[in-house]
């Protein structure tokens, strides 16, 4: 220190204090950059699995299965057997025959679309007819008439089973007197292979991710239909589909099917007079309660293996509803529906 009381080294301490500061913050920034990277690590230490960054794209609803690869091997007796059972209520089958509920089926496959001169098409079917009938767009009428044809009249809910459509196809394809080619094993080949990867697609797309337990969304229960069934609406379905092959009037006669006034909640396959088959005599005496005649209506050839009834079915769990609280209704005591 000089005599002046100054410190001769202050400014020579200052500098030296700053540096050594410098010196420590750089030190420790390489400290920190070695002991936490700026960088993404090249491997994930852990891995989390069922997460994904991104929605996958929900995949587009596949149409019906094409029956093209099974025409040649269809049997048209069966399909001969389903259409007199099904629709030779409302067309004709014969040559020249005149149409009725629905146009003549003689020669419809190879003719054009919704286009017989003798019967009076709706303006969503007239809109549809375009080409001719091949097995590809009889196939897919036939498996759900309403999906293509929006608003068509025909109310019909379609033959879901492929083979069966393959069948009744193949009977169509007789009532001609010049049928339509068989497909070519080019055709058959390129309709079979879409149908082979969109099952691959499906079942990926449907594959829940690893470690995720995805559980099915719970169908609802049709007895929570019933309170806002249309009875109007099932009365039309009965009366169109129905009808044909069953009396609805008290006291009414069996015809190809039994008497319907009165069966909610009566005893199951025991109309006196009607000829039952044995898978249905076997549940005879159980009672048609509402989700029994649910059960019946939605698959019958599952309900009662080996019955007689070749109708298809009723998929629709609303529509089902619809046509048991008309059924309900048409009786001398209705029974108290679930959820009314």
């Amino acid at each position: 220190m000089s005599k002046s009381g100054k410190d001769s080294l202050l400014i020579n301490k200052i500098a030296a204090g700053i540096l050594t500061a410098g010196i420590v913050f750089w030190c420790a920034n390489r400290v920190a950059s070695i002991m936490v990277p700026d960088e993404a690590p090249k491997k994930v230490a852990i891995a989390i699995t069922g997460m994904q960054t991104a929605a996958a794209p929900a995949a587009a609803p596949a149409g019906p299965e094409s029956i093209i690869p099974l025409i040649a091997t269809a049997d048209v007796s069966k399909g001969m057997a389903f259409v007199q059972q099904q629709c030779s209520a409302c067309h004709s089958l014969n040559q020249g025959g005149a149409a009725g509920v629905g146009p003549n089926l003689y020669g419809v496959m190879g003719a054009a679309m919704f286009s017989n001169a003798s019967f009076s098409y709706s303006d969503a079917a007239k809109g549809k007819a375009k080409g001719n009938w091949g097995y590809d767009s009889m196939g897919n009428w036939l498996a759900d008439p309403s999906s293509f044809v929006p608003g068509t009249a025909m109310s019909y809910p379609g033959i879901k089973n492929t083979q069966t459509r393959a069948d009744v196809v193949a009977y169509l394809r007789t009532l001609s007197a010049s049928p339509i080619p068989l497909p070519t094993a080019d055709e058959v080949k390129a309709a079979s292979a879409p149908v082979a990867s969109a099952a691959t697609a499906t079942t990926a797309a449907a594959a829940p991710a690893a470690g995720a337990a995805a559980a099915p969304a719970a169908a609802p229960s049709i007895d929570t239909m019933f309170a806002t069934a249309d009875i109007a609406k099932g009365e039309a379905l009965v009366t169109q589909q129905c009808s044909a092959c069953h009396s609805l009037n008290k006291g009414g006669a069996s015809g190809v099917g039994p008497n319907l006034y009165g069966i909610v909640g009566a005893k199951m396959f025991s109309a006196a007079g009607f000829g039952y088959s044995d898978g249905a005599k076997a549940k005879a005496g159980a009672t048609w309660t509402a989700d029994a005649m649910s059960d019946w209506l939605k698959d019958p050839a599952a309900y009662v293996s080996g019955t007689m009834m070749g109708y298809p079915g009723i998929k629709n769990d609303q529509t089902r509803a619809d046509v048991i609280a008309y059924l309900n209704k048409n009786s001398d005591s209705p029974i108290k529906l679930p959820g009314t």
